[in-house]
């Protein structure tokens, strides 16, 4: 003798459908009446270009990096940049447009004892 279960009842695949999700209506000013002017259509990244800066130290300490700054601002007249990118600090010096000129300020560094300061890649500030 011999049992044999059969089921008549399947899981099909529509079973599952969801119902779709229910967002709410997004609605933003409108800025059509306003009237542009020349100011508004300035970009601030207008008086930027590709070049190169001297990073002389990361730090999480921002302080170490203000005193290593004022020691450096009484040796160059290259402007120097004290950049947060998460979790760091980031002494960078100069606006380089072409790698050569940046390679050359960084053995000046290296000379004064910052011997691990190194190129970088960056947006440098041009001058009006």
């Amino acid at each position: 003798m011999s049992n044999a279960v059969c089921q008549t009842d399947f899981i099909k695949p529509s079973d599952f459908d969801d119902n779709p999700p229910n967002f709410p209506n997004v609605v933003l000013p409108s800025f059509s009446s306003k009237k542009i002017t020349e100011k508004d259509t300035i970009n601030p990244l207008n008086n930027f270009e590709k070049g190169y800066r001297v990073q002389i130290i990361i730090s999480q300490n921002e302080n170490d990096l203000i005193e290593i700054q004022n020691k450096l601002l009484q040796k160059t007249d290259e402007k120097i940049y004290i950049i947060f990118e998460l979790p760091n600090y980031k002494l960078r010096i100069g606006n380089f447009i072409s790698r050569k000129e940046a390679e050359n300020f960084q053995r000046k560094i290296v000379k004064l004892g910052y011997k691990t300061a190194w190129v970088v890649p960056t947006l440098v500030e041009m001058d009006n």
